[in-house]
């Protein structure tokens, strides 16, 4: 190979690379945890959700749209101690909360 064809497969590597740190995470992650912040949307929406794992690490969640439980549902969980479990997306910084399960 030569110096200049090695100089653009090490320029395209290197983009690759670059683009895809960059990308959204588009699989789908689970965490289980006690519900410390429940900040309702509506009725039937959480605009916010706080759980904290067995490992003591908060996770804050956004929602679009309904994920299972309403947000009365939710606090029945924090006031109970019981554990949710959240099925969420990364989308950059923002986790996205998708499912909710007892």
């Amino acid at each position: 190979m030569t110096h200049t064809k090695m100089a653009l497969f090490v320029l395209a590597l290197s983009a690759t690379l670059v683009f895809a740190a960059g990308c959204d995470d588009d699989g789908a992650h689970q965490v289980r945890g006690q519900v410390v912040e429940v900040v309702p949307k509506s009725f039937s929406e959480l605009e916010l959700l706080r759980i904290r794992d067995d490992e003591g690490r908060i996770y804050s969640f956004e929602t679009e749209g309904f994920v299972g439980f309403t947000p009365s549902h939710v606090r029945e969980h924090q006031f109970l101690g019981q554990t949710l479990l959240v099925t969420y997306e990364k989308r950059g910084a923002v986790l996205v909360a998708t499912r909710l399960e007892d």
